[in-house]
């Protein structure tokens, strides 16, 4: 026979499933769009019919907006909610948040994507106005198997400006890329040799007595390389090396200062040297190099004339090309009780 609740029991249970629903408190909902307006409440997912009102446009907005409602009083028991509908924000300078942009344990703050919607936030610009490589000057520093094959753009020409400095490590593991290059959401490769995996130290020049654990090497910055290839690199400016030049873990980037093709050295730039030093059979890639522009998928700028040359792995028109222009996209400093959440960061020059 089954079991019957009695009737006291079943208004308890229901009647303590309303308070607990009663008890939870709606948040303050604010929205960004694509398409919104700072000049709107950002109380509206969308625009309204008569183009009034609607969400905000920019992070900004929605951020001092929450400002203005920590001034005016106490901050709702429900939370904020910061909702960003589909789309891609590029963003013209990292998004700041400081401590005055905190919430509180009762009243956490939350900038985040519309459920199954993506939004994606964008440190770089789109390049376009690109051209096939005719200046017979530019295609005598190519690879044959490439002229025909890469595109350029003037970047200075679209607003780009800062596109950063290559700079050497100042120490192993840390280095600064300056401006990369993005093609259909995949990083490319700044063009360099060999194209896959490594070429090695032949031996090193200057005999200076380094050791560690008895394993010699050198202070010293200058080695004698294998084969002929660099024999191109003449007359290239800022050629960088990226290797592991004593230890198999303990990676520098460092740059070219001159190529003796005679005698087959490479002397590096005295400022850094590599913390460890540098011995015979260590391993290196070369890039930043114009004439290494031989395959699908590499590029190089010309820093001096603002010139980005992109060798497209699949037609230009179907694709957008990016470059990263921002050091980072969210800047957070003693900020507590907020979260970003279902966000997409992407083309950054660092973070």
């Amino acid at each position: 026979m089954p079991t019957i609740c009695p009737l006291p029991v079943l208004i308890v249970v229901v009647g303590f499933w309303l308070t607990a629903t009663l008890a939870v408190a709606e948040p303050v909902r604010l929205y960004i769009a694509v398409d919104g307006n700072d000049a709107w409440s950002g109380q509206l997912p969308e625009p309204n019919p008569d183009g009034t009102d609607g969400p905000f446009r920019t992070l900004e907005r929605a951020r001092d907006e929450i400002r203005r409602l920590k001034a005016a009083g106490p901050l709702p028991s429900g939370g904020i909610e910061v909702e960003l509908r589909a789309g891609i924000y590029e963003l013209s300078k990292p998004f700041e948040l400081t401590a005055e942009d905190s919430g509180t344990p009762d009243c956490r703050i939350t900038y985040r994507s519309r459920r199954g919607e993506e939004v994606r936030l964008v440190g770089g610009r789109v390049v376009g106005g690109w051209q096939l490589v005719t200046d017979p000057a530019t295609l005598a520093r190519m690879d044959p198997v490439a002229r025909g094959e890469v595109y350029q753009a003037d970047l200075r020409a679209q607003g780009i400006t800062d596109v950063g400095r290559m700079e050497p490590g100042p120490t192993w593991g840390v280095s600064s890329p300056g401006l990369e290059v993005f093609f259909a959401d995949e990083p490319m490769t700044l063009a360099r040799w060999p194209n896959e995996g490594w070429t090695h130290i032949a031996d090193i020049v200057v005999d200076d007595g380094h050791q560690i654990h008895g394993i010699p090497g050198s202070r010293v910055g200058k080695f004698v390389y294998e084969g002929d290839r660099p024999e191109r690199w003449v007359g290239e400016r800022d050629i960088m090396l990226h290797g592991y030049w004593f230890w198999d873990w303990a990676d520098q980037r460092l740059r070219v200062q001159t190529i003796d093709t005679q005698n087959k050295v490479i002397t590096l730039e005295p400022e850094p040297q590599h913390g460890y030093g540098f011995r015979k059979g260590m391993h290196y890639y070369a890039y930043n190099l114009l004439p290494e522009l031989d395959q699908p998928g590499e590029w190089y700028l010309d820093r001096e004339a603002g010139i980005l040359y992109f060798w497209p792995p699949s037609p230009l028109e179907e694709s957008r090309v990016l470059v990263s222009v921002l050091p980072s996209l969210v800047t957070m400093t003693g900020v507590s009780y907020l979260t970003l959440n279902g966000l997409v960061f992407e083309c950054t020059r660092g973070t």
